[in-house]
């Protein structure tokens, strides 16, 4: 009998270490996905970067995506209409796992999720606030700087068998604009290469 109990908490312990391992292992992944995005979109590693410390509302992720306005971009940054990469099996499966994922706060953004710089590798990133009444008018007032741009990023989710998309939104706030983008990417010889973008067309951005 002893040893029935011994050789049960053997397993359990191997198991739970096994889940914290393959847990690590897909976090690494996502930001590791986040990180090929931003060396995409900032080529000047030298500049300081703002990013919004709270994390996009997944559900952004979910209703864009569940909008089925994809296009698929092809090496020379090209896109053109794909209706192949949504499927209404997957995405259910999808947005049972992800939806209201944070607690909601201002607008698109996370009340109680938040990037570190243990995510995101970019040598230069400020992180400020966007969830308050102002928004990104507060960051112009701190820094006195008009011309700032704010990046934020939802967290990435995995999308289809075996995790073989990435999906996440991105907002690029400034002055005058807001961009809101859909980011689909998939791993390629070690590397996470974006293969789809799409945006809400019932938002004008």
């Amino acid at each position: 009998m002893k040893n029935y109990f011994f050789y049960t908490v053997i397993i359990l312990l191997c198991i739970t270490n096994f889940s914290n391992v393959l847990f690590a292992q897909s976090a690494n992944e996502k930001y590791k996905a986040l990180n090929d995005y931003l060396a995409t979109i900032i080529k000047d590693t030298t500049q300081v970067i703002f990013v919004a410390k709270e994390k996009i509302n997944s559900n952004e992720t979910l209703n864009t995506f569940g909008l089925n306005d994809i296009m698929i971009i092809d090496t020379a940054g090209n896109g053109r209409g794909d209706d192949t990469l949504y499927n209404k099996k997957d995405f259910e499966k999808m947005k049972s796992k992800y939806k209201n994922k944070c607690l909601t706060g201002k607008r698109i953004w996370c009340a109680d999720d938040f990037w570190t710089k243990e995510n995101l590798t970019y040598n230069k990133i400020t992180f400020e606030s966007m969830n308050s009444t102002e928004g990104i008018e507060t960051i112009f007032k701190k820094y006195n700087d008009f011309d700032i741009n704010i990046y934020g990023f939802s967290e990435p989710i995995y999308y289809q068998n075996k995790k073989k998309f990435l999906i996440f939104t991105v907002n690029i706030s400034g002055l005058n604009s807001s961009k809101t983008y859909l980011i689909v990417m998939k791993k390629s010889k070690e590397k996470w290469i974006v293969t789809h973008k799409g945006e809400n067309p019932n938002i004008i951005n």
